[in-house]
């Protein structure tokens, strides 16, 4: 009897936390009081039985208890973003990322996504671009300035001290700042906006906006009737082969140079559908007519367009897991997949069906859903149905000013069978210091990250 109420104790807080989805809960405990030792098992099933204002039953997965001791195994992942890192005004130093290796532990994290490319710039020593502005204080004037030290080696060396994975975290089209003018020329390595203007017709390698005739894409932001993409960033075109290269190149360094548990895509999409008939679009779209001459050219970009994104991740996963077979390739990808598909030609169901994407990151923290989470379920539910076997982990915002949202959001994506989450981002949480609310709350049991079945 006094082992089961230490047991029960144990999972308490557990149980407590997901009492707070405001739902008529009933548990299932035999397994996890099981005293045999047990492996991870697989994912519990989905909430499709019953709607939400009908009694769900749930089945604990996690944490398993052994032999008096909790396991759990469990993704718990943080973005960290170079805006959480670095600062406008002040270089970096070793404290800031102690500070964030030491609040993630803390709360019993196990991932941490740490950026370390923005606009083609280096937050890492790199022979193929020129170290970011923002590591010594600037956002462009200290481009290719070296702080001195190299915060991705400092980062995975700190990390895997705590027992947090690294994987790091790219940016992969965005090139440059709307409303900035272009970088200094004489950096070592050159930064790839004028690698690629050299080694191109100029414009050649960016996003053109479509229309008749088709323009590049300026620095000139669009509020200003410039053709800089809304969202602030000149983008690459992924038809553009010296574009494809270089940033496959990147990533290949990455694996080959840094003893890292993954690497992370972000932007590995279009602007928008706005673009792209550049020069490396036409050209193809030229070649394919002189074999069916009935295409039309609106109706035939949107395949080539979703094709080119989808090369480059296989091109990655191919190339990197080569190096490091373990590796974990994840994305950052759009939360309504009908959009992303349509509107950025992101066809990120498509990767994990082919079999070169480990895990897609469904960014669920929009507006449409931010406080809605019936419509968060339903959106999650949508992309784990088509995983194919591979992860889904749907991201959570940090930013909600009471705990319950986000504490709900785990104990649904836990319901639904998801290997676990991340949350956005290191400055939210930081910001509400809710550091010791998960630790104390739905991650009170350390988890460590699951080993993937289709990994060797």
């Amino acid at each position: 009897m006094t082992t089961l109420i230490s047991q029960l104790k144990r999972i308490a807080g557990v149980i407590t936390l997901v009492l707070t989805l405001g739902l008529g809960v009933r548990w299932t405990l035999a397994q996890a009081l099981t005293d045999t030792p047990t492996e991870a098992r697989p994912p519990g099933p989905p909430i499709v039985s019953a709607p939400l204002t009908d009694t769900v039953a749930y089945t604990i997965f996690q944490p398993l208890l052994s032999g008096g001791a909790a396991v759990s195994t469990e993704i718990r992942a943080l973005w960290v973003t170079r805006f959480d890192w670095t600062f406008f005004g002040r270089p970096v130093t070793t404290t800031d990322l102690d500070a964030i290796v030491n609040n993630a532990a803390s709360a019993h994290f196990n991932m941490l996504l740490f950026q370390i490319r923005g606009t083609g710039d280096a937050f890492y020593s790199s022979t193929l671009e020129p170290w970011a502005a923002r590591l010594t204080g600037q956002t462009t004037k200290t481009l290719g300035v070296d702080p001195g030290w190299d915060p991705l080696a400092y980062m995975i060396t700190r990390a895997h001290q705590s027992n947090l994975q690294v994987h790091a975290y790219m940016n992969v089209y965005p090139t440059w700042l709307c409303g900035d003018t272009a970088g200094p020329t004489m950096t070592t390595p050159l930064h790839p906006f004028w690698q690629w203007t050299f080694q191109s017709n100029i414009f050649d390698w960016r996003e053109w906006q479509n229309g008749n005739p088709p323009l590049p894409m300026n620095l000139v932001p669009a509020s200003q009737g410039g053709r800089c993409s809304t969202d602030g960033y000149l983008w690459a075109s992924p038809a553009s082969p010296i574009v494809q290269s270089h940033i496959l190149s990147v990533a290949v360094d990455l694996a080959t140079r840094y003893d890292l548990d993954g690497l992370h895509l972000d932007l590995v999409r279009y602007s928008s559908s706005d673009y792209s008939s550049d020069p490396a679009t036409m050209q193809a779209f030229t070649d394919a007519l002189a074999i069916s001459p009935t295409l039309v050219f609106t109706t035939w970009r949107p395949q080539f367009q979703r094709d080119q994104v989808s090369n480059l991740v296989a091109r990655i996963y191919s190339a990197t897991t080569a190096i490091k077979p373990n590796l974990l390739l994840s994305a950052a990808v759009w939360p309504n997949y009908s959009d992303g598909y349509n509107g950025f030609f992101q066809a990120s169901k498509d990767w994990l069906a082919g079999g070169y994407m480990d895990a897609n990151m469904p960014m669920l923290y929009t507006s449409d859903i931010l406080n809605d989470l019936p419509r968060w379920i339903t959106r999650t539910q949508g992309f784990i149905d088509d995983a194919h076997g591979r992860w889904i982990i749907p991201g959570i915002s940090g930013a909600y000013t009471d705990t319950a949202p986000l504490f709900d959001r785990i104990a649904a994506a836990r319901a639904m069978g998801a290997p676990g989450v991340v949350i956005f981002s290191y400055s939210s949480l930081n910001a509400n210091q809710y550091w010791d609310d998960l630790a104390g709350g739905p991650f009170a049991v350390p988890a460590t990250v699951p080993k993937p079945g289709w990994k060797p």
